[in-house]
């Protein structure tokens, strides 16, 4: 699982989970779909957008 917090929009990675804020797990593998179907609105109780790149960068780095 992964911490992920939203900084302004944008959704980080937070793999040592001492990120200041509201939180939301996600496994590895789900986290593409998470972001296609705007689970983190909920998690983050936001209605904005989110901005996924930097997650997605992280996911896909070995």
């Amino acid at each position: 699982m992964l911490r992920v917090v939203c900084v302004e929009g944008v959704l980080i990675p937070d793999p040592e989970c001492r990120a200041p804020g509201r939180g939301a797990w996600v496994h590895r593998e789900c986290a593409l779909i998470a972001i296609e179907r705007g689970t983190f609105r909920r998690a983050y109780r936001h209605q904005g957008t989110y901005d996924g790149k930097q997650l997605l960068q992280y996911l896909i780095e070995p």
